[in-house]
């Protein structure tokens, strides 16, 4: 559901305060609960508890069904959890002795009946990485997921280093169940999105939501500030070669109305960006923030939070598979516990924690 602040108690665009600016002077501890007060921001908030905007992707993990939809847009007198990033660590119960790593230069074994198989591909830290202990925290989240699903049931998670291979042919011939991850297009406006985004919709189902990713939309410190995406009609829009582009497309942010740059690393976006040859960097907010600090932008770059939009990231399976009611049904039903008992926000904490203190470093 997405919440609005009400009319009589704050204004919309008091809601939807620019990054940077505050409506409070004190701090805000960790551990403890915050009312939402007119002129905050999720960015605000965070730095105020935190030292650092970018934070406000844990806050908003913590807060997801209170918040809703749209992180830009909070309302007054909402209660949020505000979690500490540095208490001390829960340790993973997760089972290692799942996840294997196979080239795909490899003979692909055969199909195995009576176990579930999951396919995940990797070097997208924090969340799909081989090199963690884990496999990364989506990664982490399946494994507990299944090692705690009731009915024991048997699975194992694979690494294949193809991309391009898990939805066709690995998961459409079932040669393996579930793929890890995939963002969700919305598919009441499959007519607006582009041919990746319409086998999506057409060919798969979808799990519980593995987490909630906020996309940000940065623009340069001093030029016009967009209030709505259709302010962003017309601009040079920089989005990393090999990332999705269904978000852009649900906003009609397509050629002709805009001018679309895949540049080939994220870095690559926010110099340009800087340099005045882009407009608008269209990433990750998590991903973003590295970026920033790393080539010293973070005077430069705005970000403008009333664009935000909230990624959702799936295990998908084949809706032609014959155990994908059944398979789905037992993933999400631990998902769905795991929420519940607070076991996967520890997870997603720690991975977050440990992403932030390595940009940090």
């Amino acid at each position: 559901m997405k919440l609005h602040a009400p009319q009589t108690a704050c204004a919309l665009a008091l809601c939807l305060t620019a990054v940077g600016s505050t409506a409070f002077a004190d701090d805000i501890a960790c551990g403890t609960s915050y009312a939402i007060q007119s002129g905050d921001s999720l960015s605000a908030i965070a730095n105020n508890a935190y030292g650092a905007g970018g934070d406000f992707q844990i806050i908003y993990s913590a807060n997801a069904a209170a918040i809703g939809p749209n992180p830009g847009v909070i309302r007054v007198g909402t209660t949020l959890n505000i979690p500490c990033l540095d208490e001390e660590v829960v340790a993973s119960t997760a089972d290692t002795a799942a996840i294997t790593q196979i080239e795909t230069t490899d003979s692909l074994p055969a199909p195995i009946t009576d176990m579930i198989r999951v396919v995940a591909g990797g070097n997208w830290a924090p969340f799909l990485n081989e090199d963690q202990a884990q496999g990364g925290m989506l990664t982490e989240i399946v494994n507990v997921a299944l090692d705690t699903a009731e009915g024991n049931p048997e699975y194992r998670i694979d690494f294949i280093n193809d991309w391009g291979a898990h939805l066709t042919p690995l998961i459409s011939d079932h040669r393996y169940d579930f793929s890890l991850a995939w963002f969700q297009p919305n598919c009441d406006i499959v007519e607006r999105l582009g041919d990746g985004s319409k086998f999506r919709c057409n060919n798969l189902m979808w799990s519980e939501t593995l987490f909630e990713q906020i996309l940000g939309y940065y623009t340069v410190v001093g030029t016009a500030v967009p209030e709505t995406h259709a302010d962003l009609m017309g601009k040079t829009i920089c989005r990393p070669a090999g990332y999705s582009m269904f978000m852009l497309e649900e906003h009609e942010l397509v050629e002709p109305n805009v001018t679309i740059v895949r540049a080939d690393t994220p870095q690559a976006c926010f110099t340009g960006l800087a340099d005045g040859t882009y407009d608008v960097v269209a990433l990750a907010t998590e991903a973003s923030d590295g970026v920033i600090a790393s080539e010293g932008l973070s005077e430069v770059v705005t970000y403008n939070e009333p664009l935000s939009q909230v990624l959702t990231l799936h295990a998908v399976i084949s809706n032609t598979n014959p155990n994908a009611e059944a398979y789905l049904k037992t993933l999400d039903d631990s998902l769905i516990e795991m929420k519940t008992s607070g076991a996967w926000f520890e997870i997603v904490r720690r991975h977050l924690s440990e992403a932030r203190a390595a940009n940090q470093s």
